[in-house]
């Protein structure tokens, strides 16, 4: 009988998931030699083959799809199982895994958390700034009992609530003849925007995923001459006059006023975005999960959400 080990049908689950296994070893903090070695293991103790090598990453062989699948499901009943023992407390005490974009910490988020901490104090939130991906990832895999992303992100399949509105900004160097009255922002098409240099971020991101569809119903072909990977470094480009770029609402109005960036929304539709606080349904949730999903709610809900500096 075959003996399967959790780490390495996580780590499987991981690859598939990436489409690639440096990007699992990178996501799961495990050196890539190790995880290639793991899954020659696994693939040795099956006899089958269970990953295909393409010129840029890995694509699953039939069985390697079978396998994911049972893995995937494996991984979620584990999880379930273990909130389901976790859940016999009343929520007073215990620790929330929680992921977030850096967007939502860039909103009401931080103080939140200082709040609920001071009313909560025997709950510990366990908080990691992730990608929308990568944090619904973390949901479906019991890495996290909740997460905070972007609407247009990979929730499919997940519940959710709406944590504030955050919309999608362009941003330009001050004095850009797109913001002419920075302290009045007008909303801009991206129309208008697309005519001008832009500074394309995090591609395959959520941002850029929009960017590059609004850009395509235009036929407007995107080649940006410069690419980056943090908001911090886009912001630190337009600074510098070097094009313009997008990012969320959160991660504008905080900067305006030191830094020679000026913001105005988009006025297209498909640019009026939500962060959402997703998980995998109410019966997987422990209580402190759900008392600290209600709180942030509540909290959103009483306060008009303002973008904070980070």
């Amino acid at each position: 009988m075959q003996k399967f080990d959790i780490v390495t049908i996580r780590l499987f689950v991981a690859i598939v998931r990436a489409g690639s296994i440096n990007e699992a070893a990178r996501r799961e903090h495990i050196a890539t030699s190790a995880v290639s070695r793991r899954i020659g293991e696994l693939e040795a103790m099956l006899g089958v083959k269970l990953l295909r090598r393409l010129p840029r990453g890995v694509e699953p062989t039939e069985e390697g799809a079978i396998f994911a699948r049972y893995g995937e499901k494996l991984l979620g009943d584990l999880n379930h199982l273990s909130n389901e023992l976790r859940d016999f407390n009343t929520g007073e005490k215990g620790k929330i895994y929680l992921a977030a974009v850096t967007s939502a910490i860039l909103t009401g988020l931080p103080t939140f958390l200082a709040d609920f901490q001071r009313d909560f104090p025997d709950v510990t939130v366990d908080l990691r700034e992730l990608t929308s991906r990568e944090s619904a990832d973390a949901v479906r895999e019991g890495r996290a009992d909740l997460a905070i992303m972007a609407d247009n992100g990979p929730c499919k399949g997940l519940s959710n609530h709406v944590f504030c509105d955050d919309p999608i900004w362009v941003v330009t160097p001050k004095g850009h003849p797109l913001i002419p009255d920075p302290a009045n922002p007008a909303p801009v098409t991206f129309a208008e925007a697309a005519k001008y240099d832009i500074i394309s971020l995090h591609e395959g991101g959520v941002i850029d995923d929009l960017i590059s569809e609004a850009a395509g119903k235009l036929h407007h072909d995107m080649h940006p001459h410069i690419k980056v990977m943090r908001f911090g470094s886009l912001r630190q480009m337009i600074a510098a006059g070097l094009g313009i770029g997008f990012l969320r609402q959160s991660s504008v109005a905080a900067y305006v006023d030191y830094m020679n960036i000026s913001g105005a929304p988009i006025a297209d539709n498909w640019a009026k975005r939500q962060l959402l606080i997703v998980h995998e349904g109410e019966d997987t949730l422990t209580s402190s999960a759900k008392i600290f999903r209600d709180y942030l709610l509540k909290k959103a809900s009483e306060t008009k959400v303002k973008p904070c500096l980070g």
